[in-house]
């Protein structure tokens, strides 16, 4: 089985190289709102491009968390809010870690109806929108494909490349910590340090460099934290005022749904952010054992089964009654 996913795998490969030596213009697009595997891949596959000398834009929706400030090449990315576009029509798209094309919000204005769309994803419920479709839903992450891609395509790693794909592979793992991570995974990880990725600087950038406002956020929403369900159940909430009073941003709030899971006998978290009048973002976390996705997925949602989200057209207090009866359900029918 794993031999046939393999091969599989190198196939897509061929095309997607093929397709993108060809290209005159790409776009390389990630999900709305940017977490570091998003980031991490698309710099990887833009680096891939420079080799070439193929001409790219990489668009996103969403500010792009500070803590990735650091990554080689990330100001290359610019937010659709504030692109201005320059030249020709894209003619070849690259989407990475996209479910759907909803997922990539108004950059969607960037991609014409001719435009070959290469679909790089390893969520489990992604809709095979591609022209091209390279899907691994045994991958721990997106830059782990990424890798894949730029190796088997016939090109070498350079050290930017393995610090931007080591930094996808740690963020999406959560430090090699979920069960998706793999030895897969593991052996990639230290391929990239091998490349000259260094795990202490990445690691400190991420996780040990936080803003003191973004600090003061923390500490506000872990203040605010209720438990339903006999405990089994932690919710923690954002709204703009406390945004507004911490002096921070909605990218300041990339990661905070895990602390949700820190407290002993937690089984699911969920992170509830206000998105304006009538409508709440709800961020989930849940154990090893227990799968989330389902009821993400009621609210047209998504993701993997540990980690997922979704948006639902109602005020945070609604949408938390709403959420925390399903839920019940969930681990009742799970005992």
């Amino acid at each position: 089985m794993k031999s046939k996913a393999v091969k599989k795998n190198k196939t897509v490969i061929k095309e997607i190289i093929k397709a993108l030596m060809k290209a005159k213009r790409v776009l390389i697009i990630g999900h709305a709102n940017p977490d570091g595997d998003s980031l991490g891949s698309q710099l990887g596959v833009a680096e891939l491009l420079d080799t070439k000398h193929i001409e790219y834009e990489i668009v996103n929706e969403g500010v792009i968390p500070g803590k990735y400030a650091f990554l080689p090449g990330i100001d290359r990315i610019r937010n659709i809010d504030n692109y201005q576009a320059k030249g020709s029509s894209f003619d070849t798209a690259v989407f990475i870690e996209c479910s759907n094309l909803e997922r990539i919000g108004n950059v969607q204005t960037l991609v014409n109806n001719g435009c070959k769309i290469i679909n790089i994803d390893h969520h489990q419920d992604n809709s095979n929108f591609g022209d091209i479709n390279f899907l691994d839903f045994e991958a721990a992450a997106a830059g782990e494909m990424v890798y894949e891609l730029i190796l088997d395509g016939g090109f070498e790693i350079s050290k930017n490349m393995a610090t931007n794909l080591y930094t996808a592979i740690l963020t999406d793992t959560g430090r090699f910590h979920y069960k998706s991570t793999t030895p897969k995974s593991m052996r990639v990880a230290a391929d990239l340090l091998d490349k000259g990725a260094s795990s202490s600087r990445i690691t400190d950038e991420i996780y040990y460099k936080q803003s003191i406002n973004s600090l003061a956020l923390t500490g506000a929403v872990l203040q605010g934290l209720e438990y339903f369900l006999d405990n089994r159940v932690c919710f923690m909430s954002i709204d703009n005022a406390l945004l507004e009073k911490t002096k921070t941003t909605k990218a300041d709030t990339d990661g905070l749904v895990n602390y949700a899971l820190r407290a002993e006998g937690v089984l699911v978290g969920v992170l509830f952010s206000d998105k304006g009048p009538g409508v709440t973002k709800a961020s989930f976390r849940s154990q090893n054992h227990i799968s989330i996705v389902d009821v993400a997925g009621k609210h047209g949602g998504g993701g993997h089964k540990n980690a997922c989200g979704c948006t639902l057209n109602m005020p945070v207090d609604e949408a938390q009654e709403i959420i925390v009866k399903e839920i019940e359900e969930l681990l009742d029918g799970a005992s």
